[in-house]
């Protein structure tokens, strides 16, 4: 056993050729496995990070918790660590003006808190004793109250008093108006010493009616630090924020119903989306909650990227998408290592044979292969992992380096020794399958077989017989190549399996990908814009004069201002699948009506998104915009899916006969309507009913269409209504010369304005700055949303998605690439005898040019035919497996990717084997004949 040991490490080093092309397989491999379990580590804990800032650092929040009771969740073994805040009550903040927000709600916490909470600093620091406070950003955008850091400030602080209920009104409860007062109000005096951003939602409710501005507390200091005893202040109320254990976690629901005194089975099962609740469970539920020890919020997100066992929401399609990739990966490299076993076993045939005659066993000839494998792993695997590890290291500092400044989360680099530890068996395992195939097939050779040489080519006469066409176009060295393929068909089915397996790899993971960006832009609609401001008159507004203070101001990169008018359309030209959706929303109903908003867009806006959408004489009528999506219910899975729709049958040209109601008296504030400033993702389709349609006197107009488009403008993405877009003329035209009794126009519109600034709170500035005390704008009332956070946190989660999406794609095409490489070139290298043989009878180079071209031509033909049709088959399984798992999903080939899969083979292989012909060409003709190594 020594002596072939000896022999097989002799082998290793006089063949290095082969030794490296395998050794960087079995690296290859061991990298990417390590850079695929570092990268889904990283991930998550960048994820979990993220969440930890956006929310804070907890999992269960605790409320109205008594000082006394503290000990129970410091005590408790469930419990890793807690941090506490203390809610000391209510300030009426003058000049507010946000009617619905008047209050700044005034909490203390400690060292703890402020570490672990989410209170993200953006200028100064944090408070480090009771007369410091720290305000939130949104009191400036959304309050309009300016308070500088180091401003001091003066608070009347008390409880919020509701007259109706006679009760105190908790934090959270949203303002009251007129019902509520402040009671037992205690004036505090506070220097400002930092501005963070608005907590998040398990801090701060997105309906609260206070601005949370957070100060220190010295006696939560002491209790921390174990000066002072929580019963010295046993009545005093506090908010307990605690963080599981990772085995609680696990059981969360169980945990967190015996600390609030409910029944464990029923809150877990209210908790679990998949298990229906019976009515009677549902108010046993509620009756229970109601009488529960404290009102709890659990950090959802936090605890699904957290819990990895048993696998639960969000990173169920992370960890899904991990262990597919892992799969294929060990498939593709199984098959790359095996085709250099089986190079490595068919220049050794004959020094197998001879072992064999000379007694060397069948298990003494697989343990020399495996042995080889193992010396092989020995060398490749460390420097593997440690490549992995350190790719993504690499990946990771260049995102966060080219991502400075307007990413909004780092990307965190994170090990986890057990992934690792998991891609190294997995590593092995994938060098043991390598080897056990090529180590039984060596076993078997015969020292007469390994003299012939002849095992590898069977010839069946039948298979032999060549198209005429092909020698017509191919000539000798065509017929000569087709009959290569015919009696050599293992290695040429080798060749094709290979191109293949990464033709299918690519497709299916490009797919996954674009799927998963589409689920993620499903649950986050991404406004593309950043301020939006709503406009409430009692007379008309001119667009035009309102886009120029717009554009005037310092930072806007783009903007656009509308007015929209509601119109009505009796029985359009539905398409037929839009007709049967309406048709099932309203009762069957055979006359469906919808309700139209024309929007006049200030004439630059207009002209661009004309020439965005490619509409030529866009001014002559109105752009359509004809496509949309909605929940359509699939009776298959059971489930309401999306699914983009066009809606009618016009084209440029026709005409809509729309609907309008005429009220008696065309000034009143009835007929005004008010728009929001963010686009609505509800089903707003449009329903008119007839009452809506009558009241009042009805008249109509005809619009033309001078366009159809999918796309919008700024501001008005994920509207599920019917749009139509046109200048201030075109609109104007349409009663200009009073035809059909139609010169009175529609009631008042709904005025809004959509800006793309680069900073917006600057630009929010600037724009209150012009309007305010402008006696040209006093009868406007502005409506503000300053949505730069928003658009900031979902461009980070996008960019997050991306670059691990395309990561994983780049990491695919890589080994996909480089398996094909081996194969190919080495199939190539392999036949140079018999190709030297060919040219010492007399073929040409231009024959010979032909012969291998056309080899091509049927690699890449029957790759392709097998290839892309399975990508497509296991992508559109995959799409039924993750709508069982998830929202219904509608399936759509990955068109894009089969279009480069194509090219990329074509391409690669023609550049392969054009490369491998130059190679040959200029080789010794008797020397490679001559060659036994090969």
């Amino acid at each position: 056993m020594n002596l072939m040991k000896t022999l097989t490490l002799k082998n290793l080093k006089l063949n290095r050729k082969r030794t490296i092309v395998t050794i960087v397989g079995i690296i290859l491999a061991t990298a990417l496995l390590s850079a695929l379990v570092t990268l889904v580590s990283s991930f998550q804990y960048s994820m979990i990070e993220y969440q930890k800032q956006k929310d804070g650092d907890f999992h269960v929040k605790f409320s109205n918790v008594k000082m006394s009771e503290l000990s129970e969740f410091k005590n408790n073994r469930n419990i890793e660590s807690t941090f506490e805040t203390m809610g000391m009550g209510f300030a009426k903040l003058d000049g507010c003006k946000n009617e619905d927000k008047p209050y700044a709600y005034v909490m203390a916490t400690d060292e703890a808190g402020f570490e672990r909470g989410c209170f993200k600093l953006i200028e100064g620091r944090m408070a480090k004793n009771e007369d410091e406070i720290v305000i939130p950003r949104h009191l400036k955008t959304n309050g309009r109250i300016d308070i500088k850091v180091g401003d001091e400030i003066t608070l009347d602080v008390g409880k919020r008093y509701d007259s109706n209920t006679e009760g105190v009104i908790s934090e959270n409860c949203a303002y009251e108006h007129e019902a509520e007062t402040l009671t037992d109000t205690v004036t505090k005096h506070y220097k400002v010493v930092g501005i963070m951003e608005r907590p998040g939602y398990g801090m701060e409710d997105y309906s609260a009616a206070g601005y949370t501005f957070v100060t220190y507390s010295d006696e939560l200091a002491a209790i921390d630090n174990g000066t002072k005893s929580e019963a010295s202040e046993a009545d005093t109320t506090l908010t307990v924020y605690s963080r599981y254990t990772q085995k609680a976690l696990r059981n969360k629901d169980a945990v967190t119903a015996d600390i609030i005194g409910v029944d464990e089975k029923l809150f877990e099962k209210a908790n679990n989306s998949s298990v229906e609740m019976s009515s009677e469970e549902s108010d046993r539920f509620l009756k229970e909650m109601e009488n529960a020890k404290y009102d709890i919020y659990m950090n959802g997100y936090l605890i699904n990227y957290e819990c990895v066992f048993p696998i639960d929401g969000s990173f169920k399609a992370l960890f899904t998408v991990a262990a597919v990739v892992a799969l294929i990966i060990i498939l593709t490299s199984v098959y790359c290592i095996k085709n250099s076993f089986n190079i490595s076993i068919t220049e050794k045939i004959r020094q197998y044979g001879m072992l064999a005659s000379v007694g060397a066993t069948r298990r003494q000839i697989k343990s020399s292969v495996k042995t080889e494998a193992a010396m092989l792993g020995v060398v490749g695997i460390p420097v593997g992992t440690m490549s992995g590890i350190l790719a993504s290291l690499i990946l990771v500092k260049v995102v966060n380096a080219l991502s400075a400044g307007w990413l909004n989360v780092a990307l965190s680099f994170h090990t986890s020794l057990p992934a690792l530890i998991l891609a190294v068996i997995l590593s092995i395992a994938t060098i043991y399958f390598s080897a056990t195939g090529s180590a039984r097939r060596a076993a078997k050779v015969t020292p007469l077989e390994a003299i012939r040489n002849t095992k590898e080519i069977k010839i069946k006469s039948a298979k032999l017989k060549t198209p005429a066409i092909i020698g017509r176009i191919w000539g000798i060295g065509g017929v000569i190549s087709y009959k290569n393929i015919k009696r050599n068909n293992k290695k040429y089915r080798t060749t094709v399996t290979s191109i293949v397996i990464c033709s299918v790899t690519f497709i299916v993971i490009s797919y996954f990908m674009s799927m998963a960006f589409s689920v993620v832009g499903m649950s986050y609609a991404s406004a593309d814009y950043n301020i939006g401001i709503n406009m409430s008159c009692k007379k008309d507004i001119d667009i035009e004069k309102f886009s120029k203070l717009l554009s005037g101001i310092e930072g806007a990169e783009d903007y656009l201002v509308g007015a929209g008018y509601d119109f009505d359309v009796s029985k359009p030209e539905y398409t037929k699948e839009y007709g049967e959706y309406c048709r099932q929303l309203y009762d069957d109903s055979e006359d469906v009506s919808q309700m139209f908003l024309i929007t006049v867009l200030d004439d630059k806006s207009y002209d661009k998104y004309a020439s965005d959408a490619d509409i030529k004489n866009a001014a002559a009528g109105a752009i359509l915009v004809n496509k949309c999506t909605f929940d359509v219910y699939n009776e298959n899975s059971s489930k309401y899916v999306k699914k983009e729709m066009e809606l009618y049958k016009y084209k440029a040209g026709d005409t809509i006969e729309c609907g309008y109601n005429v009220y008696d008296d065309a000034s009143s504030d009835d007929n005004a309507v008010e728009g929001g400033t963010e686009s609505s993702t509800e089903d707003n389709s449009g329903y008119v009913d007839e009452e809506t349609i009558n009241n009042g006197v009805r008249k109509t107009v005809d619009v033309t269409i001078a366009g159809v488009t999918d796309k919008v403008p700024i501001g008005y993405k994920g509207y599920s209504n019917t749009l139509l877009f046109m200048n201030q003329k075109g609109f104007e035209s349409l009663w200009g010369d009073g035809k059909n009794g139609n010169e009175i126009k529609p009631g008042y519109a709904s005025y809004s304005a959509y800006v793309v600034a680069e900073n917006a709170d600057e630009y929010q500035d600037t724009f209150e700055k012009e309007t305010e005390g402008n006696p040209e704008y006093s009868q406007i009332s502005f409506y503000v949303s300053n949505m730069d956070k928003q658009m900031r946190d979902e461009k980070s989660l996008f960019t997050l998605l991306g670059v691990f999406a395309y990561g994983l794609i780049v990491v695919i095409a890589l080994i996909g690439i480089t398996n094909i490489i081996n194969t190919l070139s080495t199939g190539m290298e392999l036949r140079s005898r018999e190709f030297a043989t060919l040219r010492s009878i007399g073929m040409t180079d231009k024959q010979f040019v032909g012969m291998v071209r056309l080899e091509s031509v049927f690699i890449s033909v029957k790759a392709l035919v097998i290839g892309v049709p399975l990508g497509i088959l296991i992508s559109y399984l995959l799409c039924v497996m993750m709508n069982r798992m998830d929202d219904a999903i509608i399936y759509e080939p990955p068109y894009k990717a089969i279009i480069l899969c194509i090219l990329v083979v074509i391409m690669l292989i023609y550049a392969i084997m054009k490369l491998s012909m130059t190679k040959l060409r200029h080789n010794n003709i008797i020397e490679t004949i001559k060659n036994e190594n090969l």
